[in-house]
């Protein structure tokens, strides 16, 4: 099992590269994102999922770690597989989808390749509950990352009192909401904004 691979790009073609580590050339699987990062001839570290079944090994590279766990929560979405995942991460980066998902965008994730409405219903639900993970990957500033939290909460306790996406969206802002230091203030903004 590998956590990463460093070495030589010695070709590169846009669904895997081969990597000369040590005079050894591994095949690793490449999202089309990873293939426009690197240049061959370039020495590179990536970081490594492994696909293992029982007729199949192979090795997925990642630029960053962020990417890798992002790729294995979409493979925990029911119905996803390698190359569904990889397109998905192939037309997003990890800001991106945090914002579909955060937004329930379903129009703008269906651009995927063999990707419907349903499944891509299906991936915005099950990637829903992971969503401050999601927002983790994306950043390391704390204080973004809160406004995130504070974000999916308010959404969350809104939808609860009966209040649709585009409801939410007409009294809030998502600039507002990134200004807010804790629920409790967002939520106070908002019912201020409902009363007549």
């Amino acid at each position: 099992m590998f956590e990463y691979l460093k070495g030589k790009v010695e070709y590169k073609k846009p669904d895997y590269l081969a990597l000369d580590v040590n005079g050894e050339g591994d095949k690793v699987n490449i999202s089309l994102r990873v293939y426009d990062k690197i240049k061959t001839g370039e020495n590179v570290r990536l970081y490594i999922f492994n696909y293992i079944k029982e007729d199949a090994f192979k090795l997925i590279g990642f630029l960053e770690e962020r990417e890798r766990n992002l790729f294995e929560m979409l493979l925990g979405v029911k119905g996803v597989g390698v190359s569904l995942a990889l397109s998905i991460m192939s037309t997003f980066d990890v800001e991106q989808l945090r914002k579909i998902v955060a937004e329930n965008d379903y129009a703008t994730l269906k651009r995927v390749p063999k990707l419907g409405e349903k499944k891509a219903q299906q991936v915005i639900l099950d990637l829903k509950g992971k969503l401050k993970a999601i927002g983790n990957l994306f950043t390391q500033d704390e204080n973004l990352f809160e406004s995130f939290a504070i974000e999916d909460e308010l959404y969350e306790a809104l939808e609860a009192l009966g209040y649709s996406q585009k409801e939410i969206n007409s009294l809030v802002s998502k600039e507002e909401i990134r200004g807010f230091t804790s629920i409790e203030e967002a939520i106070k903004c908002v019912l201020k904004k409902v009363k007549y």
